[in-house]
């Protein structure tokens, strides 16, 4: 399974950063994602995604490889066994957020990554549009 797919957000790749990889937050803008921090020494993050219930998409994700400013990897169980990555890229008057799956599907490949697809651009959506509206609260202007 390959998925890449992308998103405009018309706010600074630092304030992109800093929303995506606060990984508490997402259901705040992604309500497919439920996450839970782990009893390990780092402490780190499980996301679940329980997103299609036509299509049952059933991932968990751990989140590692930091780059700041830039990324970050997502080790993925569950429907899709691979990686997940995310990374930014400044554009003029915003940032593209980029995400590249490489994976194996348990089952029903198509239907894996269209559900996948669905969940990524529903979280997308979310986190574009929590940005936009803190944005032009920052300037003053109306969301």
């Amino acid at each position: 399974v390959h998925v890449d797919d992308d998103g405009f957000v018309r706010a600074p790749v630092a304030l992109v950063y800093r929303r995506l990889t606060d990984i508490g937050r997402w259901p705040v803008w992604w309500p497919a994602v439920r996450v839970e921090r782990l009893s390990t020494p780092d402490e780190q993050w499980a996301l679940r995604m329980d997103a299609s219930r036509r299509r049952g998409l059933r991932l968990v994700g751990r989140p590692h490889s930091y780059e700041h400013d830039h990324g970050f990897r997502i080790e993925l169980s569950g429907d899709l066994e691979g990686t997940s990555e995310f990374w930014l890229e400044a554009t003029h008057g915003g940032t593209v957020i980029h995400n590249l799956v490489g994976a194996t599907a348990a089952r029903d490949p198509l239907g894996t990554t269209r559900a996948y697809r669905a969940v990524l651009r529903r979280g997308l959506w979310g986190i574009k549009d929590e940005l936009h509206v803190e944005v032009r609260t920052a300037v003053g202007l109306q969301p």
